[in-house]
């Protein structure tokens, strides 16, 4: 195994073998970022995918478009190493997208050196990793052996007993362990934390040296997001179900026969389900600087240190606004997908704060095409009892917090822009009677005034737990609440339903019924499911809860340790039930541990008939 390293000036070089007179070439192009840029047509599609399609950038932002998002909390602790760095740390910190970046949730081997005993530490990601600054070192909290033996960061690809060729380390049996990939992709995941909290200090107090370290934070970043609007190759890639090795690298999907498709999910620096959020968090970061970063030479000059190649202010504002326009394309490509409606959301604030009266394409995909279809969001996305397809607790929270969060990026959007986004082409998502089945839904999943029913990836409250250090539970965020008032709250029903007891609740469409003692909040609840929705749950059929005396007695597993189990549980029915006995001659499923969801999904609560006990 050779590794040879590109290239630092641009051309087309030519690489060859030969051996036992047989030989083989390629041509590996070198391109700089400014060439990267430029619009061009590859296998019948336009690159760099960078909305719009096909046409040269030019700004249209003339104010500051994002300032009513609540200003976060700063944690001056996570910020004061990034405060402390010089810019070449801070540019390194953020690996190149060359660099492989995984992470899998069916995890199997563990630690070479101690096996799964790590998995007693943690189910997921149980690796201790010192990111300040990043070394690329993996150590297992249980034997505390470092992994890998060679030092990736000098060249070394190959020395020691736990080699890691920059993807991970393959054992004697051909095992994964990944630690080059999910090192990279945690250190990828970490560069945003700062941006947010960066973000939060130049809100509250401006200072020129707190906005330069954001710039040059930025800037890294759209470096490398530009490199993928250009070269998807490198981006992210799919979300495995179990470690999996490349075929001789990552698929050069801009070459496959239908390259649009093929970047399906694939993300971008960070993978598909971050994209919307990352996107919205950056153009915020970037709405903050814009007064000042359009001015101040010094980030220039700083800049051009770390080797890009700009040479004015005006340089910085494409750079950065040219990034957030590839993030839009990607979610407009499907490949950034996440909960719904996040991608919707993410998408409105890239818009919001590119200041753009020109993407009624975008907003046509949104509303017709795009996964919350949001022409129909408000009722095809919520059952008429109110509440989502999903598990309870926080994924049901994502669709109903961002039902009203979208009707919020629709009007800001309108307000700014209303020739260019009427209502009469992107009318609003709210039906006032569903809507206040929405907002009431959530407060009718409550238990002992303390906890939501659980259900399904919702997480376990964990049996005989007290709850009594709970505080009352709140079923919807106050920012949540406060935009059903302004947007629903003239109706009265809506007030009268908040001051109604309980009592006992039917939710028919997802499927919940609920038993309650008559006390306000009431001392016993008791809880079935005998629905059927489609996301983020469990073969949760015929699921049953209790909970009295301050406490769940019986309760729902929740969010599983690992899915690596998923083969002798996820597939069967009765996986769930918290009663339940085994019946001779019945077995799992047994469903490969990498089944696809959507076909997981399909079968969910799909059991039969064995017995009939009287």
């Amino acid at each position: 195994m050779y590794y040879l390293r590109a290239p630092q000036t641009r051309g087309d070089y030519t690489l060859s073998a030969e051996c036992s007179g047989q030989s083989d070439a390629l041509v590996v192009q070198v391109r700089t970022l400014e060439e990267l840029r430029q619009c061009n047509r590859y296998n019948g599609a336009e690159w760099p995918r960078r909305w719009p399609l096909g046409c040269d950038w030019d700004s249209t932002k003339s104010a500051q478009t994002l300032q009513d998002t609540p200003v976060r909390q700063v944690n001056m602790e996570t910020l004061r190493w990034w405060l402390e760095q010089d810019d070449a740390t801070l540019w390194r910190q953020l690996p190149e997208a060359e660099g492989p970046r995984a992470h899998y949730v069916n995890v199997h081997q563990g630690c070479p050196g101690c096996g799964t005993a790590i998995f007693a530490h943690h189910g997921y990601y149980p690796w201790v990793r010192n990111l300040h600054p990043a070394d690329l070192r993996s150590e297992c909290p249980n034997c505390r052996a470092t992994f890998p033996s060679n030092d990736l960061r000098t060249g070394d690809f190959s020395s020691g007993e736990y080699a890691d060729d920059g993807f991970g380390y393959f054992d004697r049996d051909g095992h994964l362990f990944l630690f080059a990939a999910a090192y990279r992709r945690d250190l990828v995941n970490l560069y945003n934390s700062p941006i947010d909290q960066l973000t939060s200090l130049l809100r509250t107090k401006f200072e020129p040296q707190i906005a330069r370290r954001l710039g040059i934070m930025l800037l890294r970043y759209a470096s490398e997001v530009l490199n993928l609007a250009a070269i998807p190759q490198f981006r992210h890639g799919p979300s495995q179900e179990v470690e999996t090795a490349w075929d001789w690298g990552q698929p050069d999907w801009s070459s496959d026969p239908n390259p649009i498709a093929s970047l399906f999910r694939k993300g971008m620096l960070r993978y598909a389900i971050d994209i919307p959020t990352i996107g919205a968090s950056l153009a915020l970061a970037y709405d903050t600087l814009w007064p000042w970063l359009k001015e101040d030479r010094e980030l220039v000059a700083r800049a051009q240190a770390l080797g890009l190649a700009i040479a004015r202010p005006a340089d910085a504002v494409y750079l950065i606004e040219e990034m957030l326009a590839s993030l839009l394309q990607c979610l407009l490509d499907g490949g950034g997908l996440s909960n719904l409606p996040r991608v919707s959301e993410g998408a409105l604030t890239l818009i919001r704060g590119l200041d753009r009266p020109d993407a009624q394409d975008a907003l046509e995909w949104l509303y017709d095409r795009g996964p919350e279809k949001l022409r129909g969001f408000g009722t095809n996305d919520f059952f008429p009892c109110g509440t989502p397809p999903e598990a309870t607790g926080g994924y049901n929270d994502t669709h109903t917090r961002g039902l009203f969060a979208l009707e919020y990026q629709l009007r800001q959007l309108r307000q700014r822009h209303p020739q260019a986004y009427p209502e009469a082409l992107f009318p609003s998502l709210l039906d006032s009677s569903r809507g206040r089945r929405i907002v009431q839904a959530p407060g009718e999943l409550a238990l002992l005034g303390r906890i939501p029913f659980h259900f399904g990836d919702g997480g376990s409250s964990g049996v005989q737990t007290p709850l009594h250090d709970r505080p009352p539970l709140e079923p919807l965020p106050a920012a949540t609440k406060a935009l059903a008032d302004e947007y629903l709250g003239d109706d009265p029903l809506v007030e009268s339903a908040r001051q109604k007891p309980l009592g006992n609740t039917v939710l028919d469409g997802v499927g919940i019924a609920i038993l309650r003692t008559g006390e306000m909040p009431e001392r016993a609840a008791a809880g079935i499911v005998y629905g059927d929705a489609p996301y983020h749950r469990h073969m949760d059929l015929l699921d049953v809860q209790l909970y009295a005396y301050d406490r769940p007695f019986i309760s729902d597993l929740g969010y599983p340790q690992s899915w690596a189990s998923v083969h002798c549980w996820e597939g069967h029915w009765a996986t769930h039930n918290s009663v339940w006995s085994v019946a001779p001659d019945l077995h799992p499923l047994e469903l490969p541990f990498d089944t696809p969801q959507p076909f997981l999904k399909a079968i969910a609560g799909r059991g039969r008939l064995v017995r009939i006990l009287s």
